[in-house]
């Protein structure tokens, strides 16, 4: 039986500066979805370019690679903290940014450190957090940056009535650059970490956290399942965050007004239902919980599109924010899990940051040409129902993880830490 969800004294004094790079993470990464339709009005572009432009900034999730790997060279608190700073500065200079080009190169060096922040902040948490805490403890992180995209709903009725740019929006999302700086100190390494830098100087041998060390064997069939997974998550994570505002704007004729009653709904009925779905991780196993947040987001995220009455559409985005935000826990929980300390990072750069956003980075590319013939609400419809071929993948090949602890070898097939 699974005792109380509480903060030690060590998880108490670094909390405040993970939520604060998680707030702020997900309010950038949300920005560009949710000013998109005034982005594309003020540069004078098509929706089907805006479409291209979101694939070229996706790909610096996948350069991120290289930051996030850092983390198993360097540490996990030097990379989360230097990443929380850079993502601020690029946010801060996308506000002024001249032409489409310059906005285009300005956020595609902001997605390299918003995930580098996002990945290595998991890594810390499940590295610092129980096994039968860590699904509460990333629902909570992941929860946080949802609260981010609650702080751009609440901020656009304001922009727009006050007759301001969407530029705004990118000021405020350099805000964490200040009190991160300040807090910095309250970040310790990882004790998981730690112990490996100490195995090392004894001359213990281990197994090197070398760049293909998550494509040998025996870790190599997960890095394979886990990197498909990614992919087809994201084609329902990013396939519902990048469009929702473009249709609502463009094809339902919502008000700037009905947007932001969109946005709040969303993310005030998406903060409970991650808080439980963190909480379904940990008490009916991963495998389970996944089966029950693809299926119910996939499905739900096909009605937002599909639907046209105002009131069905909103119910429908309130259910599928929460589970389709929620696809984050599960595939991070997941990859955390299945990997030893010394190629976690690596691990999670290989199968998120190289492989799996590759989905991120189709999913605009391929909405925006399906719509030409299908219309913008079917072709993100079909995207958004594909994570369904990750949950095959993950019932079927990955084990539960859920039982062990992340510092213990696993024990599938033979398959130890020590290979």
């Amino acid at each position: 039986m699974s005792t109380k969800f509480m903060l030690n004294a060590r998880q108490k004094r670094m909390w405040p500066i993970l939520i604060l790079g998680a707030f702020f993470e997900g309010f950038d990464d949300t920005v560009i979805n949710i000013a998109l339709p005034y982005i594309v009005q003020d540069y004078g572009i098509s929706p089907q370019m805006s479409g291209y432009a979101l694939s070229i900034i996706a790909v610096g999730t996948m350069v991120a690679f290289f930051v996030s790997r850092m983390a198993d060279m360097i540490g996990r608190r030097q990379v989360f903290l230097t990443s929380v700073y850079l993502y601020s500065v690029c946010s801060l200079l996308t506000a002024f940014a001249p032409n489409i080009e310059v906005f285009i190169f300005l956020q595609f060096a902001a997605r390299i450190f918003l995930i580098g922040c996002w990945s290595v902040g998991y890594v810390i948490l499940c590295e610092e957090f129980s096994t039968e805490h860590r699904g509460s403890a990333v629902g909570r992180f992941q929860l946080t940056a949802v609260f981010g995209a609650l702080f751009i709903g609440i901020l656009l009725p304001v922009i727009t009535k006050l007759g301001l740019s969407w530029r705004v929006l990118y000021v405020v999302g350099a805000i964490p650059m200040i009190p991160v700086f300040l807090l910095r100190k309250r970040l310790p390494e990882t004790e998981a970490f730690l112990r490996m830098q100490e195995e090392k100087k004894r001359g213990n041998k281990l197994p090197k956290g070398d760049f293909f060390g998550p494509w040998k064997s025996p870790y190599i069939k997960y890095t394979v399942v886990m990197s498909i997974v990614w992919v087809f998550l994201y084609f329902g994570i990013k396939g519902t965050l990048n469009f929702f505002t473009l249709r609502a704007v463009n094809e339902l004729n919502w008000t700037p007004n009905m947007v932001s009653i969109g946005l709040l709904t969303q993310t005030v009925t998406g903060i409970l239902i991650i808080a439980l779905n963190g909480k379904l991780m940990d008490r009916i196993g991963r495998k389970r919980a996944a089966a029950i947040i693809i299926t119910v987001g996939c499905i739900f995220s096909v009605f937002v599109f599909t639907l046209h009455h105002f009131y069905a559409v909103l119910i429908c985005s309130m259910i599928a924010s929460g589970f389709v935000n929620s696809f984050l826990i599960v595939g991070s929980t997941l990859t955390n899990e299945l990997f030893p300390t010394e190629i976690r990072a690596g691990a999670m750069a290989w199968t998120n940051n190289i492989v799996g956003r590759l989905g991120q980075i189709l999913v605009p590319t391929v909405v925006s040409t399906l719509a030409l013939s299908l219309g913008l609400g079917n072709a993100v419809a079909l995207a958004v129902s594909l994570p369904l071929i990750s949950l095959i993948l993950i019932l079927v090949f990955i084990q539960e993880t859920g039982k062990r602890s992340i510092n213990k070898p696993l024990e599938h097939k033979g398959i130890t830490e020590n290979g």
